[in-house]
C-alpha cells in the first residue's frame, strides 16, 4: 500500500509540472555535442617473443571446464575465479597486463594493474581527464558519459554520481560500476585518489586527505570540466568501496548544518561497500551499506565484515540500508579478474545501489521493488536491513528475516 500511494504522489507531481529533475535543477546548457570520449584503456600486446603464448589462451582454457567448476566451487564464493581463468579473453588481457606494468609507470606496490577489464573497458565512453587538487597534487579522473555518449547531452541536466576508490587501487578497477549507473542516465565521475593509480604522489605539504580529494574532484567537475553544463547539481550521489567507503562516510558528514568543510555540491544519498572499521559522527543523508557472507575487514575473512560493521548502521540516523550478499567477498565490488567472489555478488551490488539512487536522487518510487524487495542470494546467515521513510525491514535470503517470537 506505501507503494502505491508514493508512486501515485509520483504520478501527481508530473501531472503537475514535475519530472524526475529537482526544482533547482538548470538546463543544459549549450552543450550541443559530447566532448570526444574512448573506451576503457586495454594493456599494449605484449613483448614480440611472448606474444604467441600469449594469444594461446584456447588451450590453456580448456583445461578448465568452467561449468563443473562453477557447481562445485560458487557456494564458497569462488565463481568469478573460476569464470575468469576459463575465458582466454581475460587470461590473454591478465598476462598482457602483466608484462605492461613492468614498462607503464604502474605502482607495482599496489599489485592491481590499472587495465580494467576488457568486457567493461569496450563498453563505456569516458573523458579522461586530469584537475589538481588545493595542495597541487595532479589528479587522474574519467568522466563516463550516460548510455556510452550514444544519446545527446541536450537530454540533460543529468544526475551525477561520484565514484570513490579502495586502498591501493585505481579506476579501471570499477568501471563495472561506473557504467552500470552511466547506462542508467548519469553522470560518474571516478578519479584515483592521490598516490594511487593515474595520479601522482603527494605534492608537497599534501598530507593525502580523502576528503578533499573528494570535494576537490566535484569542485573540477561542477566549475571547470567540459561537462559542466549538463550537470544537475541537485541530483549528486557518492559511492565508494572499502577505503573509498570511508571516504563517502566522511563526505555525507559534511552535509551537517554549519559543516566545518562543507561539501561544494550538496550530497542528497551515498553507498558505502565493504567499509572497514569506520564510525560516524553524523549522519545527515541516506546510507546504504553493502558487504558480504565472506568480507573481513581487511581480506575476505570468512563472516568477520557484517557482524563488524553492523553496529555502523544501527547508529544511523537517516534512512538506510544494510545489504549483505550470500557468499560474496571483499572483491564484490570491482571488475578486477581472478578476484574470488560470488557470481551473484555484482548483481547484488548493483540492483541496491542503482535503486537507492534512483530512489533518494530521481525519486522514482518503483525503485522500492528493488529495495524492499529482497533476493535469493541475501546473506543466510546475517539479516539484510532496510529503514526508508521510517518503515523498518529485515530480510533474509529471498523473504523477510523471520520473527524470533516465532520460535520462542
Amino acid at each position: 500500500m506505501r507503494l502505491v500511494c508514493v508512486v501515485l504522489a509520483s504520478i501527481v507531481l508530473a501531472a503537475c509540472g514535475g519530472s524526475s529533475n529537482t526544482s533547482g535543477a538548470v538546463s543544459a546548457g549549450g552543450l550541443s555535442v559530447w566532448p570526444a570520449s574512448q573506451q576503457g584503456e586495454n594493456p599494449p600486446p605484449a613483448p614480440e617473443q611472448f606474444e604467441p603464448i600469449v594469444s594461446n589462451g584456447d588451450e590453456l582454457a580448456s583445461m578448465l571446464p568452467g561449468n563443473v567448476a562453477n557447481r562445485l566451487f560458487d557456494p564458497v564464493a569462488f565463481g568469478y575465479t573460476v569464470n575468469d581463468i576459463s575465458d582466454p579473453v581475460i587470461v590473454e588481457h591478465m598476462v598482457r597486463s602483466t608484462f605492461a606494468q613492468l614498462q607503464d609507470g604502474s605502482r607495482l606496490q599496489h599489485v592491481y594493474h590499472w587495465y580494467g577489464h576488457p568486457y567493461e573497458n569496450a563498453e563505456v565512453a569516458l573523458i579522461p581527464v586530469e584537475f589538481l587538487n588545493r595542495y597541487g597534487t595532479k589528479l587522474y579522473g574519467e568522466i563516463v558519459l550516460p548510455y556510452a555518449a550514444k544519446g545527446s547531452p541536450q537530454e540533460g541536466p543529468f544526475p551525477v554520481i561520484i565514484a570513490l576508490q579502495g586502498l591501493n587501487t585505481n579506476v579501471g578497477m570499477y568501471r563495472w560500476w561506473h557504467r552500470l549507473f552511466a547506462d542508467n542516465g548519469y553522470l560518474v565521475f571516478a578519479f584515483d585518489f592521490s598516490g594511487q593509480g593515474h595520479s601522482d604522489d603527494e605534492a608537497e605539504g599534501d598530507p593525502g586527505n580523502n576528503l578533499h580529494d573528494a570535494q576537490d574532484a566535484m569542485t573540477y567537475l561542477f566549475e571547470s570540466s567540459s561537462v559542466a553544463s549538463v550537470l544537475n547539481a541537485e541530483q549528486v550521489g557518492v559511492i565508494g568501496h572499502s577505503m573509498g567507503a570511508g571516504a563517502v562516510l566522511r563526505v555525507q558528514e559534511q552535509e551537517v548544518e554549519n559543516a566545518t568543510e562543507p561539501n561544494p555540491v550538496r550530497i542528497k544519498a551515498g553507498v558505502a561497500a565493504a567499509p572497514v572499521g569506520e564510525s560516524v559522527s553524523a549522519n545527515p543523508i541516506p546510507i546504504m551499506i553493502q558487504t558480504g557472507d565472506h568480507d573481513g575487514p581487511i581480506a575476505p575473512i570468512p563472516f568477520a565484515n557484517p557482524a563488524v560493521v553492523r553496529p555502523l548502521y544501527d547508529s544511523f540516523e537517516r534512512d538506510r540500508a544494510f545489504i549483505v550478499a550470500e557468499a560474496s567477498s571483499h572483491g564484490q565490488h570491482t571488475n578486477y579478474p581472478l578476484i574470488p567472489t560470488a557470481t551473484w555478488g555484482r548483481e547484488i551490488a548493483a540492483n541496491y545501489s542503482l535503486a537507492w539512487m534512483d530512489y533518494y536522487l530521481r525519486g522514482d518510487a518503483t525503485a522500492l521493488l528493488v529495495l524492499e524487495g529482497g533476493h535469493p542470494h541475501l546473506s543466510y546467515l546475517h539479516d539484510s536491513a532496510t529503514r526508508i521513510d521510517g518503515v523498518e525491514n529485515a530480510y533474509r535470503g529471498n523473504g523477510p528475516a523471520p520473527d524470533p517470537a516465532e520460535f520462542e
